[in-house]
């Protein structure tokens, strides 16, 4: 089986360091690792540069910063026309233990028309990381292989783009995430977008990787750094825009929307800093108003460009 990897950077040189040294550890050897450098101004164009006769590594040098979303959608969309059974994505700081792929490719065993497995996600001290739980189904399903029960996975609605790995299939099939969300909300959409299109998908808790953000937390306001209520921004417009696509009722649109405003509001007020929520005040207003009229198009691509 063929698998493709793509990692998603943006001023982590040390992390991404950490994180191709993991890859290139795997048990489970990698065809190819896509790099998508987000117009990184922190040495990350040099120290690449290194691999520059390393058949393994595809590089790409982006004149500009495209957010997460746009990363992972030019990033899938390399990958997949380059020929793959599978792709692998993750962040820059992501680092999975040597056998993460390995348990992955072994649950796609686990059902004939899986569309993505994902990894179970741990911060720096070994707890489950908030920001990476996936959508388990409830009541749990627990799919067993029948000739290795060591081998199982728990179903689910969505994950993120911290350790997932996605049948490329199932990309041709739904198109590629929407690059103009820029951050936040692109995985869950487009993981669920998967599965709606009757595809399976599991939770693999023997495939381990540690994603290494600054402190183990998921992005609610009354929790977020200062240096971040900027993010709040797309988190506003995205989930508006998605609101409107699964709420076509216009009445049952806008009230919805006014009423995630409303609660918006009360999560706010229960920040200590007052600059801040004054700024995140601003921030969710002008994504619930952009939201209102953002149109992202989502990109297919064809088997017939393939480049093998």
């Amino acid at each position: 089986m063929r698998i493709n990897c793509v990692v998603v950077t943006y001023n982590r040189v040390a992390l991404l360091k950490e994180n191709l040294s993991a890859l290139k550890s795997q048990t489970y050897p990698i065809h190819q690792i896509f790099i998508i450098n987000n117009h990184s101004t922190d040495g990350t164009e040099a120290y690449l540069s290194t691999f520059n006769n390393d058949p393994q590594m595809k590089i790409y040098h982006l004149d500009k910063n495209i957010g997460g979303s746009g990363g992972f959608s030019y990033g899938i969309k390399q990958a997949v026309l380059n020929g793959c059974d599978y792709v692998w994505i993750m962040d820059d700081d992501t680092i999975p233990e040597k056998d993460a792929l390995e348990q992955l490719i072994k649950a796609t065993a686990l059902d004939t028309h899986i569309g993505f497995v994902s990894s179970k996600v741990v911060w720096t001290d070994g707890e489950i990381h908030k920001m990476n739980k996936c959508g388990i189904r409830q009541p749990i399903q627990k799919k067993t292989l029948t000739d290795n029960p060591s081998v199982y996975g728990l179903a689910c609605n969505n994950a993120t783009f911290v350790s997932t790995l996605i049948k490329a299939e199932a990309v041709y099939k739904v198109g590629l995430p929407y690059k103009e969300f820029f951050i936040w909300h692109d995985d869950i959409e487009y993981t669920e977008r998967i599965v709606h299109q009757g595809y399976t998908a599991y939770y693999i808790e023997q495939s381990v990787v540690k994603h290494k953000t600054n402190s183990n937390y998921a992005p609610r306001v009354y929790e977020a750094d200062p240096k971040d209520l900027w993010k709040f921004y797309y988190q506003a417009r995205n989930t508006t825009f998605l609101t409107r696509l699964r709420k076509p009722n216009v009445f049952i649109f806008y009230f919805s929307i006014l009423n995630k405003y409303r609660n918006y509001m009360r999560r706010i007020k229960r920040m200590e800093d007052k600059e801040s929520q004054k700024l995140l005040r601003k921030e969710i207003k002008r994504g619930c108003i952009d939201g209102l009229k953002f149109r992202p198009q989502i990109e297919y691509i064809s088997p017939n460009a393939l480049r093998m």
